[in-house]
């Protein structure tokens, strides 16, 4: 105890001593009442009857806390003023214990000696108090009933009553999870050690010593769990034990008259409420298992083998995938197999299987990745769409996340936004034949701009967000969104290259003076290197950071058909560069990273694989190839060669302007199409 203060024995707090010492406490009636209880009938053979004759007392009277001998009490039931007394039998009062004697002697005002019948500034009062001390004519004072008071803090220990149950409940449960967890720690830990001695058996004496250090750690990991155990359960046990106190305190105050209850159950509500929000927690500090496992693969080579390890999880707790949410029919799905924790794990103790949209079942293999760091992953393909399902088990028991559903979409248009609504110029302009989309991953947003000094910035979903203006006199044809969030654009008026930050503010602008109709631009970030395409000029080579011109693209043998009408340029993953021709002889043509040819990879035409009027070109990170042309949205592969047109003749693409990439699991990409009526930007899974 702390000098000064005194540590309260129902809460176990320390409070300050008040000045002018310990009389200056406010008193414990609910203590006072009892104690005096006990002394008045501690001494039972010198009870004598208020008359003071020497016969036997018979009845107790409890309005006038005097005792009665039967002459007494007889002239008691028959005066006026005592008739409506209760009396109770000398043999009844003494086989009630202190408690149920002090219930019947109600605490009276310490300064009036007065029945406590009114409640006021927290505590209980008479009469005359309202009065004096607590007079409620001067506003400050709001006594009420002490029987609605006592309604009142009933209900509240009533509550906390439940409450408190309820805790003990948990407490239990959580000890006898704590219990369970025990003998299931006792259980396994047997088993492991029943499985070292079976695989030490089979091993020569060199081996056994090994067997031997992994029973030592197997038993320093038991002690340190049991240990975690015993603690946890100590910790519980004393818990409940503690609330059992309080609540057997809180059990018989309820059975104690009005003002008793009034008085102290503040400071058992305090008490118990404390122990309920300080709850420990109840479940097990440790899974209460631990595993030996067996390394059955080195058996051949004795003295160089590891018998194994000792754990308290499983090789599939150490494991978890991690793969796409949805992908589109066809698309290559990789799901990787990673581990959350450092162990040994081989390629031989994991076992995958593909559950497939139709219900077919596939064995598939486990791969470990090339780079190493014991990583593996498992591959599959759906050509259905729906769910399909990942298993991976370690050791034939599931890792975590198995089975893994992945959702497969079709091929083909998702949905379709309609701009013409915030468009500042009327549907059907000039400006309109300009419409260009484009993604922001980092904001994950579409761009949309359509040959003026917006961008309209929508959701996947086709809420409109916000737009990018710029200044005044700039209109945007084709744009390339930077890793930064800054925006590289072709400028019909300026005719040159600008760039531009989220807000609008412009950065710098390139090939003013040398360009003429500049439309696809790419900018190789890892280089610094911008590609511009202008459909006049040919195709262009810029220094992004100086603005200089490093070259001007095309074939220098006379044979080759000059470039025309060059409309976009992208970089396939290898470095190469694509050009695409809008005008005769449309073609998509093939340069090195220096500009040099090297072949065209798509012809003109209206077949499948070939292309009449094209406007943009992407590479995916397959190294895939998307056109869009009149009429028609293809996919190609890396050599040009047809996969699949992505769009059907319904879809209406009669005015393709714009196209980016916006997702690769699923596989996405948006269109901008201009001469659309109605929703002029498109979006489909290919």
């Amino acid at each position: 105890m702390e000098e000064g203060k005194l540590t309260c024995p129902t809460c176990l707090k320390s409070y300050p001593i008040p000045e002018g010492g310990l009389q200056k406490l406010p008193p414990n009636t609910f203590l006072n009442n009892l104690l005096e209880t006990i002394e008045q009938f501690s001494e039972r053979d010198q009870i004598k009857c208020v008359c003071e004759n020497e016969g036997q007392p018979e009845y107790y009277c409890q309005d006038c806390r005097k005792h009665l001998c039967s002459t007494c009490s007889d002239h008691h039931k028959i005066l006026p003023m005592s008739e409506n007394h209760k009396l109770h039998s000398v043999e009844d009062m003494q086989s009630m214990t202190p408690l149920q004697i002090a219930a019947l002697h109600p605490p009276m005002c310490s300064i009036h000696d007065e029945p406590l019948s009114l409640f006021c500034c927290n505590i209980p009062i008479c009469m005359h108090c309202t009065i004096t001390v607590h007079n409620a004519w001067e506003g400050n004072h709001k006594p009420i009933s002490i029987s609605k008071a006592y309604e009142s803090s009933k209900k509240t220990l009533e509550s906390l009553k439940k409450s408190t149950h309820h805790c003990k409940s948990i407490l239990y449960e959580g000890l006898i999870a704590i219990i369970e967890n025990s003998k299931n720690l006792d259980e396994s830990t047997d088993k492991g050690l029943r499985d070292i001695d079976e695989h030490v058996q089979t091993m020569i004496n060199q081996v056994k010593k090994n067997g031997e250090k992994m029973k030592n750690e197997l038993q320093m990991l038991y002690k340190k769990k049991k240990k975690i155990n015993y603690t946890q359960k100590d910790e519980l046990t004393t818990k409940i034990s503690d609330i059992d106190t309080k609540l057997g305190f809180l059990n018989q105050l309820l059975k104690s008259d009005k003002v008793t209850v009034i008085q102290s159950s503040e400071t058992v509500i305090t008490a118990l409420n404390e122990r309920i929000n300080e709850l420990p927690k109840t479940e097990p500090n440790d899974n209460g298992q631990i595993y030996f496992f067996k390394n059955k693969s080195q058996l051949a080579s004795l003295q160089l083998s590891v018998m194994g390890y000792v754990s308290h999880m499983r090789a599939a707790d150490y494991l978890t995938l991690k793969g796409p949410i949805s992908v589109t029919q066809g698309q290559t799905i990789t799901v990787y197999v990673i581990k959350t924790d450092e162990c040994e794990i081989h390629e031989n103790q994991l076992k995958a299987k593909w559950t497939q949209p139709t219900g077919e079942t596939n064995i598939a293999e486990v791969q470990e990745c090339s780079y190493g760091n014991g990583k593996f992953f498992v591959t599959g393909k759906c050509t259905s769409p729906g769910f399909c399902k990942i298993y991976v088990t370690a050791d034939g028991e599931q890792i975590k996340k198995s089975p893994m559903i992945i959702k497969v979409e079709k091929v083909g248009l998702v949905k379709t936004i309609d701009i013409y609504n915030l468009l500042i110029y009327p549907h059907g302009t000039k400006y309109q034949r300009h419409m260009n989309v484009n993604y922001n991953q980092k904001d994950d947003c579409l761009l949309v701009s359509c040959g003026t000094n917006e961008i309209l910035k929508y959701k996947q979903s086709g809420a409109y967000i916000g737009k990018v203006t710029l200044p005044k006199g700039m209109r945007v044809n084709r744009m390339y969104i930077m890793k930064n969030g800054n925006i590289a654009f072709s400028d019909f008026n300026n005719k040159c290259i600008m760039v531009c930050d989220n807000n609008g503010q412009v950065i710098k602008s390139i090939g003013q003076g040398i360009l003429t109709e500049p439309a696809g631009i790419y900018v190789d970030e890892a280089s610094k290197l911008v590609y511009v395409a202008d459909e006049v000029g040919g195709l262009f080579m810029f220094d992004f950071v100086s603005g200089q011109m490093i070259r001007k693209i095309g074939p220098k043998n006379r044979l080759l058909l000059k470039m025309n009408g060059v409309t976009d340029v992208t970089l396939t993953n290898q470095g190469n560069l694509l050009a695409l021709e809008f005008a005769e002889p449309h073609r998509l043509q093939l340069f090195d990273n220096e500009g040099r040819f090297i072949k065209v990879l798509v012809e003109a035409g209206y077949e499948n694989g070939e292309v009449r009027n094209p406007r943009r070109i992407v590479v995916d990170l397959d190294d895939n190839i998307i056109i869009l042309s009149k009429h028609k949205l293809q996919l190609l592969s890396d050599n040009g060669s047809f996969i699949k047109r992505i769009d059907k003749q319904e879809d209406g693409i009669n005015g393709p302007m714009g196209l980016c990439i916006i997702s690769y699991c699923p596989r996405r990409v948006a269109v901008a199409n201009s001469e659309a009526k109605f929703n002029p930007i498109q979006i489909f899974n290919y």
